[in-house]
């Protein structure tokens, strides 16, 4: 019984830690695609996000692309066994939003 709790716990703590990185993805992306914005500023607030959470534990930010930005967000979760790494990572990927005109109909 005792292993079955331990096991659901450590299934939560992973599945948390998968959401925060997810969400940090797509905060990264939502700056980093608008018009002025940058990745530097992208993969600051993903990090800011995912630092904001202390189930993602050593989170690491990397965004690139230049049409289609991608944010990759990893880190481990924590681990209710010792010497146990659990490694997650997330992508979020979208077009760099751009303002065009009508053409000639």
């Amino acid at each position: 019984m005792g292993l079955l709790f331990l096991a659901l716990a450590q299934a939560v703590m992973v599945s948390v830690a998968r959401d925060v990185a997810e969400s940090a993805a797509e905060e990264g992306l939502r700056v980093a695609r608008a018009r002025q914005g940058t990745f530097a500023q992208g993969q600051a607030a993903a990090s800011s996000f995912a630092q904001g959470e202390p189930v993602l534990r050593a989170p690491a930010v990397a965004v690139s692309g230049t049409n289609t930005i991608t944010v990759r967000v990893s880190g481990s979760a924590p681990s209710l066994l010792p010497g146990v790494n659990i490694t997650v990572s997330r992508t979020a990927r979208g077009a760099r939003e751009r303002f065009t005109t009508p053409g000639p109909a």
